[in-house]
């Protein structure tokens, strides 16, 4: 009871400050939503009701002007935004054809694919062509309202003149979110190559076969916790040794080794290694824990490329690519039948002296969990999250 109690605590202290979440790593961002396109989809339905509002308040004959003015200034500006992309794309294709022979093996259709390929490109038909309709109509019901001139410079200054000049002062770049979204949503981050990576080159071949090497090691009864801990510093910065980050867990020694042939290489060796933790309790004894445990060594060249002026990594950039390959891992290692509950994500905040801690806190948690799920009789609905 004392241990629930103390535990409970503990995990509420963390709760109460965001950046003590995690041991100290701080809080997990979630992927990005669509709260964006909503709050752009509310801007125009309100917009377009205030419009329409104010156009019924005039008299009737001035109603109907001003709707169908509505009408003819939205399709025109559309038309004109969607056309001004087009001709922004066309100076894009002037450089790309520079290339064509190096980046696109001499293909012409590779060069317009790449250019002129958009995301949503049916809804951007789509559009178009409505917007297109709509004015053709407009103009031919009210041909004398609308077609004048200043119209006509209106559209074109904004296909033709605006994008360029707005390319030229840099406006059209878009924003490190708009790119961190992108990259995202693709898969292009630099934290999902090396999850990716991580995966294919270890992860894989391990954690299947990891409850078997434990069966075969002579620290079969030893490890209760038949789980893979893979160590995530905040810092990205991996020890050669995990006694130097903290001096209160020993290597005991390793599991059976796994051969393999790769990479041209034959029986390569792959070898997980097991851990003492010794805890010192106040009675003067030592309390002791087997687990098998190592870094997840991937993260070293995020921490290189943030010490590498030429990489262009800064240390915000890697706060944020740590966490992405927490989330990124966790989402191949969980959608994989094979490891998924075969391994634990252990995010640390790097300082010295606290990975011990974490561990412990963990392997009391479980236990915890497991009481109370037996004393239910089935699964309990409490969790203390502590990582």
């Amino acid at each position: 009871m004392h241990s629930s109690t103390s535990l409970l605590e503990f995990s509420l202290s963390y709760k109460m400050d965001p950046q003590q979440q995690n041991n100290g790593f701080g809080p997990l961002t979630k992927p990005r939503g669509k709260a964006a396109v909503i709050t752009a989809s509310f801007v125009i339905v309100l917009s377009g009701a205030l419009h329409v509002k104010f156009a019924h308040s005039s008299g009737e004959k001035e109603s109907r002007d001003e709707i169908h003015f509505l009408l003819f200034g939205s399709a025109l500006l559309i038309l004109s935004l969607v056309l001004r992309e087009v001709v922004r794309r066309v100076c894009l294709v002037t450089e790309e054809i520079r290339h064509k022979q190096s980046r696109y093996k001499g293909s012409w259709k590779m060069v317009f694919t790449s250019t002129f390929t958009f995301r949503y490109g049916r809804t951007v038909l789509m559009v178009g062509i409505t917007s297109l309709l709509i004015l053709s109509y407009i103009l031919y019901e009210h041909c004398n309202t609308f077609c004048r001139s200043e119209y006509a410079i209106l559209f074109s200054l904004n296909c033709f003149l605006a994008p360029q000049v707005l390319f030229l002062v840099g406006l059209q770049e878009i924003s490190h979110v708009e790119l961190s979204q992108i990259n995202e949503s693709n898969n292009k981050n630099v934290a999902d190559g090396l999850a990716w990576g991580y995966y294919f080159g270890y992860l894989k071949m391990v954690l299947p076969i990891l409850d078997d090497r434990i069966g075969q090691s002579e620290y079969r009864y030893q490890i209760t916790k038949k789980k893979l801990f893979i160590l995530i510093p905040k810092s990205c910065y991996i020890y050669d040794q995990i006694e130097e980050a903290d001096p209160r867990i020993k290597l005991a020694g390793s599991l059976t080794l796994m051969e393999r042939n790769r990479g041209g290489v034959s029986k390569r060796t792959y070898k997980t290694s097991v851990h003492r933790i010794e805890m010192p309790r106040p009675d003067g004894g030592t309390d002791e824990y087997h687990v098998v445990l190592e870094y997840a060594v991937s993260l070293r060249s995020l921490y290189d490329m943030s010490q590498q002026a030429e990489c262009g990594m800064s240390r915000q950039e890697r706060d944020e690519q740590v966490i992405l390959f927490i989330r990124k891992l966790k989402e191949i290692l969980d959608g994989s039948e094979e490891c998924r509950g075969t391994y634990e994500l252990v995010a640390v905040s790097g300082e010295k002296n606290e990975i011990a801690d974490v561990l412990v806190r963990m392997h009391h948690d479980a236990n915890l969990r497991l009481d109370e799920e037996g004393e239910a009789n089935g699964p309990s609905t409490s969790k203390i999250k502590l990582v």
